[in-house]
């Protein structure tokens, strides 16, 4: 999970056990409620195909199935290959069952979702772990940043500072700063109109590695469990926030490169996670979005807000299809502890509405399944029959004219002695 890493040490470590399965049992609970409009609108579209006139043959069903995958946004090539799988499967065995096509759904969307590699956030291996977010204004960028750093400070029990690098836009440090208190942690913010965006992070990484002065600039939250006089540094966790932008935004991206590499030349290695945030409302745009800033900054991961808002969050695992980048973290409603991790397990068995007993049947079906697939793929193929009666026609009717030829001859020659 995310937040592994960065659990504290328990001395009591049956206790530790106990609460942290009553977490994950929230968390699970928080995750099922937040796909359910998903879940609802998927659920009815198969309901559909296996309850109706559409699954009357297989055509049908395959064409069915076709508009329901991309209208639950799920990409081209993982739709395709499900499409080719229930067909090869039904063809082969002469019949389908719902079972067969529930098992190859979640076998083959739990492929792409992984085939991106882990999804927890990265440590740093020295010092403090600085995570940078990014994405356009409106995704829940800074409301994502005040979730994560409570459920780091919560969970993880890390000392976690913000950097307020957003100077463009004027009310952006003043959300940033109420986001601080409502998390409870520390927070270096710009001065007024003096700082850009690159020096106001490279004062903040003084400040997280614990060799800058703290001054005006720097604000300590009252409310976190350390101590009010403790020194501001060193801290576990640097996040920093960036002005939101459009991705075809030449000036404001190459703000964004500079401070990238500001972050790299004062620690580096760092930034050791770049999250792009994306409102799961905006759909498979987000591809677009995703892919100018990873050829300009290079992202690392995706954290999804607003999830229980679409009743398509199937564009889920086509993100992950088109761009190779791993989803991280998932929004699933407006509390504070509403940030996810996001499970690839959890995720399909939301959205496919499947309940745990049912979980190891598909998996194993999927790869009995896929088993079959492969040994037809391999098998050689059957030798070419051979016809009987393989001899031309034409010189059959030839030898006949020369039969009938010989025996006219042999008539006029007896004619010809009488």
């Amino acid at each position: 999970m995310v937040f592994d890493f960065f659990q504290k040490a328990s001395d009591d470590f049956g206790s530790f056990l106990e609460q942290k399965a009553k977490d994950d049992a929230l968390a699970l609970a928080k995750f099922t409620a937040g796909l359910e409009k998903s879940r609802d609108q998927f659920g009815k579209d198969l309901k559909a195909i296996f309850g109706g006139a559409a699954g009357a043959n297989l055509d049908d069903t395959v064409d069915a199935l076709e508009d329901a995958l991309l209208s639950a946004d799920i990409g081209a090539a993982t739709t395709t290959t499900i499409l080719e799988d229930v067909r090869a499967v039904a063809e082969a065995r002469g019949e389908y069952a719902e079972a067969d096509v529930t098992a190859i759904l979640r076998g083959r969307m739990a492929e792409t979702l992984t085939k991106a590699g882990d999804g927890a956030l990265r440590k740093a291996p020295a010092g403090p772990t600085v995570i940078l977010v990014i994405g356009a204004n409106g995704m829940g960028k800074t409301t994502t940043i005040g979730k994560l750093a409570r459920r780091l400070r919560v969970e993880g029990g890390q000392r976690v500072l913000l950097a307020a690098c957003d100077t463009f836009r004027a009310a952006a440090v003043g959300q940033l700063d109420e986001w601080a208190k409502r998390a409870a942690v520390d927070i270096v913010v710009p001065d007024a109109g003096v700082e850009s965006p690159s020096a106001a992070c490279y004062k903040a990484l003084d400040v997280a590695l614990g060799v800058a002065a703290v001054d005006e600039s720097f604000r300590h939250s009252d409310l976190a469990d350390d101590d009010v006089d403790a020194p501001a540094g060193p801290y576990d966790v640097l996040i920093v926030d960036t002005s939101g932008r459009l991705s075809n935004n030449a000036a404001l991206n190459e703000e964004l490169k500079k401070i990238r590499r500001t972050i790299d030349k004062r620690a580096p290695g760092a930034p050791h996670d770049t999250l792009l945030v994306v409102d799961a409302a905006v759909g498979r745009n987000a591809v677009d979005m995703a892919r100018a800033w990873q050829a300009d900054v290079g992202v690392s991961g995706l954290a999804v807000t607003k999830l229980d808002g679409t009743a398509r969050a199937g564009f889920v695992v086509s993100v992950v299809e088109d761009l190779g980048i791993p989803v991280k973290l998932v929004g699933v409603g407006e509390a504070l502890d509403d940030l996810r991790d996001f499970d690839v397990d959890a995720f399909l068995d939301s959205l496919l509405d499947v309940d745990a007993r049912s979980v190891d049947d598909l998996k194993q079906r999927f790869a009995a399944l896929s088993s079959e697939r492969a040994a037809r793929a391999a098998a050689p193929p059957p030798p070419p029959t051979i016809a009987v009666d393989a001899a031309p026609r034409a010189p059959r009717a030839a030898a006949g004219g020369a039969a009938k030829a010989k025996k006219s001859k042999k008539k006029k020659k007896k004619a010809k002695n009488r």
